[in-house]
């Protein structure tokens, strides 16, 4: 209920109707041995991207190995005190905070007080789930394992929402949210869920007898000597941390209550020891701090079989797969995970087989495919610097296709096709008219036509002209199939088949779910920045559309699924998919929060 589309590079792309950002000159080339020349380029470039997508201050790292080749700060960390980023300037780390976290984790599963495939309920006793894909409760609690959470494969919910901006206690946690509905089956896909790392947290805690922030600071960050880092406080603790913005203003210095998920400051400098402990096997300066074997473990794909996951690999934290993003080149692994939010954006990405790694962070949100693509490019120059041989997967010039190829799906096509489709974006609505498959989702409206390949491609027209250079939306190939008997709205990026979403037939709508229809204000909340203010639920084509809202700020639309007279699911599968909604005496309960109706079904809504 809270999904924008900023900072979904995907989805983002495909709907704008410019594409994304246009490509930085080309590199020279660089000769074997000389990441000097990689250096000098990138000191040229990103001064440039930076002033075109108005980023106030970057930062950079590049390891080869053992070695830190170069780190860098780039503008301001605070532009109304005029402090310039410097090597050691920490910014949010945003989901990479998930990497430390699952090594902290791995290295109490080494030490016996944790275990993977054991119940995280034989740590966190007072924590139990509800299930509606279980006939036996006590099968669900089970089923909810230190590998699932760390893999993101628990079916737990993506986030528990209430008091998201909280300082409260991360023990308090499990017994905070026990009782919460499982989103889909255990073990059966991948849905990133920061919630599941909350628990991680709470169990790093109660195995290790430290606060969280103690037993990281013990176990990791001050062996590595990451000076900069660390899992609590605001901005204000340290001078050293940077200011975060969004569209060039300065933005609240925001309290994160799930730290182990997204928690942790850090630079680009003190990562590279991370990954340099990595590269040599869990050492670190003849330190111990990991097996070989643990790393192996976080290394290995977890989510084998998950017909549902397509070609979205996923290891320990880490995702072993571009999973849609344009890879670095054709055969070669990479490993690698971002981070967003709080108006900072980091990248963090390793070649396991080349040692090689670049870590990038900036502090405004709105800088995550600028990161993107510059931590992708500067691997492809690593690797030539390191082989002598340029590097650039299979798609990456622009592509050659023509909108010649492109055509009308026949009526029997559209027909099929044709429907509403449950995303993480919110609805994607596909419909047959006037001999044309239109296309609509978040308010972008565009036409999908045929490709040479059969696949379905968006294409946008302005003023009755179709437009040129989309940029990533003309690489972007959509279409439906039926796994396990679920159609899927699938998209094959860069060579990457991942699901987009899933078709949803209309439901029998129960009189009590019918009678929902309305508007609904947030009860007893004191957060300051509530990520919820409000919900409305109203009857489109045949469906129930709950529609998030904070303050005056329309959020993304959700088909709601009656599962019974009591509970309703936001259908379809993935981020923030699948969560349970629960009628209550004159209102609704979701992610913590209690929902008062504010306006009587029987008055016309306005949305």
């Amino acid at each position: 209920m809270v999904r924008t589309l900023r900072g979904i590079p995907l989805l983002g792309c495909l709907l704008g109707s410019l594409g994304c950002q246009g490509q930085s000159p080309a590199p020279p080339p660089i000769p074997k041995g000389d990441y000097g020349a990689v250096i000098r380029y990138l000191q040229a470039r990103i001064p440039r991207d930076m002033a075109r997508d108005n980023v106030a201050g970057l930062s950079i790292a590049l390891v080869n190995g053992q070695e830190l080749i170069w780190a860098r700060g780039f503008g301001l960390a605070d532009k109304a005190r005029g402090v310039p980023v410097t090597p050691n300037t920490a910014f949010r780390a945003g989901g990479i905070s998930k990497l430390l976290t699952a090594t902290a984790a791995l290295q109490l599963v080494e030490q016996q007080r944790l275990a993977l495939d054991a119940p995280i309920q034989q740590t966190l006793r007072e924590f139990h789930v509800r299930s509606r894909f279980h006939a036996d409760p006590a099968a669900a609690d089970r089923d909810i394992t230190l590998r699932r959470l760390l893999s993101h494969q628990s079916g737990l919910p993506s986030e528990h929402l209430r008091d998201l901006r909280s300082d409260f206690a991360m023990g308090q946690m499990p017994m905070r949210i026990s009782g919460v509905w499982l989103s889909s089956p255990p073990g059966s896909q991948v849905a990133y869920s920061n919630l599941a790392y909350a628990l991680v947290g709470a169990a790093i805690e109660r195995a290790s007898g430290n606060s969280f922030e103690a037993q990281l600071q013990h176990s990791l960050l001050k062996p590595l000597e990451m000076n900069q880092s660390g899992f609590t406080g605001t901005r204000s603790a340290q001078d050293y941390r940077a200011q975060g913005y969004e569209d060039g203003i300065a933005s609240p210095d925001a309290q994160v209550r799930d730290l182990a998920a997204g928690g942790l400051w850090t630079s680009p400098k003190d990562l590279a020891r991370y990954l340099q402990m990595l590269f040599a096997h869990g050492l670190y300066k003849d330190q111990r701090l990991l097996r070989s074997a643990s790393i192996e473990q976080m290394f290995t794909q977890q989510n084998t079989g998950n017909a549902l996951d397509f070609d979205c690999q996923v290891g320990l934290a880490w995702f072993l797969a571009p999973c849609g993003d344009e890879p670095v080149g054709p055969a070669i692994r990479t490993y690698q995970h971002s981070g967003g939010g709080d108006d900072f954006a980091a990248q963090l990405t390793l070649l396991p087989d080349q040692q090689l790694g670049v870590i990038i962070m900036a502090n405004d949100s709105h800088a995550e495919e600028l990161v993107a693509t510059l931590a992708t490019d500067t691997l492809r120059l690593m690797l030539q610097a390191q082989t002598g041989q340029a590097v650039c997967a299979d798609d990456c010039q622009a592509p050659s296709h023509g909108l010649k190829l492109r055509h009308v799906p026949a009526a029997i096509d559209r027909k099929r096709l044709a429907g509403f489709y449950a995303t993480a974006w919110g609805v994607f609505r596909i419909k047959d008219g006037h001999s044309r498959l239109a296309g609509e989702l978040a308010g972008f409206d565009f036409e999908l036509l045929r490709d040479d390949e059969g696949w379905l491609r968006a294409q946008k027209k302005v003023l009755g002209f179709w437009l040129k250079d989309l940029g990533e939306l003309s690489r972007i190939q959509l279409d439906v199939v039926t796994v396990q008997g679920r159609q899927m709205l699938t998209a094959r990026s860069h060579g990457q088949r991942i699901a987009i979403g899933e078709r949803i037939e209309p439901p029998p709508l129960p009189l009590a779910w019918a009678d929902t229809i309305g508007t609904y204000q947030v009860l007893n909340t004191h957060e300051p920045d509530a990520p919820l203010s409000g919900v409305s639920v109203r009857l489109e084509d045949g469906f129930l559309v709950m529609r998030g809202q904070r303050h005056d700020e329309p959020l993304t639309d959700y088909i709601l699924l009656p599962v019974d007279n009591a509970h309703a699911v936001l259908a379809g599968n993935g981020y923030g998919l699948g969560d349970t909604v629960s009628r209550q005496v004159n209102g609704l309960s979701a992610s913590g929060y209690a929902f008062k109706r504010t306006q009587s079904p029987h008055k016309p809504l306005v949305l």
